[in-house]
């Protein structure tokens, strides 16, 4: 009788294991847990965790995001000789060597150089630029940044001419800048050391000669922006600038 009853207790008991086991759990994988292979079992993925140092997701598929990302930063740089350049100055602006960019242009004679000849220069300091800019002139300048406000224009909002820049062209963060069109011609892009391409499209009654202002939207931003002394400006050429 005790036998039957402890039978009849293990019976039941391993019913209950069954019955209480997740479905999954009664397949047999071929793989350890952490191998690299996923399962779906009912709808459910098992697998091995996620590793928790993933890089970010720059691209989605189907998007060529990354590549353009990784375009963005050519080799070289393509400069236009100008009147009065030298190998010697041109190397000087882009902080590398007349030797180098004998070798790296296969130019017979260093001392002859033709003005609007077009010369790859080593992006050493890996300068955001687009394929296919040329640069023009290189520059130092001064750079302040202002707004559209009051502050800086003495208009606010809703008035007439507010945010309109002396292009005709409504101001833009990220690409607005005002120069002095007699160094910087209106519609120029210019490549701005620690800013990036920026377009000339305003002026201003103090930026004269070698001064920058950057537009920003943000009046604290502009505040903190300050006053930045002999910062180096790539002017672009002007065949490749956009309409």
């Amino acid at each position: 009788m005790k036998k039957t009853l402890l039978a009849f207790v293990f019976s039941l008991a391993l019913l209950f294991s069954l019955l209480a086991t997740p479905s999954y759990a009664m397949y047999e994988l071929p793989a350890p847990y952490g191998a690299p292979h996923t399962y779906d079992l009912g709808g459910v993925v098992y697998g091995p965790p996620l590793p928790s140092n993933l890089p970010p997701v720059i691209a989605r598929s189907g998007t060529d995001l990354l590549k353009k990302v990784e375009e963005a930063v050519p080799e070289t740089l393509t400069y236009k000789v100008k009147q009065g350049d030298s190998l010697s100055s041109i190397a000087a602006s882009f902080n590398t060597k007349t030797e180098t960019l004998a070798q790296l242009n296969n130019l017979p004679n260093a001392n002859v150089l033709k003005i609007d000849q077009e010369l790859q220069i080593p992006n050493l300091e890996r300068k955001l630029l687009q394929p296919g800019l040329a640069v023009k002139n290189v520059l130092n300048a001064d750079l302040t940044a202002y707004t559209a406000g009051f502050e800086s224009t003495g208009k606010h909002p809703g008035d007439p001419g507010y945010g309109v820049t002396a292009s005709g062209k409504v101001v833009q963060d990220h690409q607005t800048i005002a120069v002095d069109p007699s160094v910087i011609p209106i519609g120029t892009k210019v490549y701005i050391e620690g800013i990036g391409v920026r377009v000339a499209e305003d002026t201003g009654g103090a930026i004269v000669g070698n001064r920058i202002d950057v537009y920003m939207s943000d009046l604290s931003a502009a505040i903190q922006f300050g006053y930045k002394k002999n910062i180096k400006v790539y002017v672009l050429d002007a065949s490749q600038q956009s309409a």
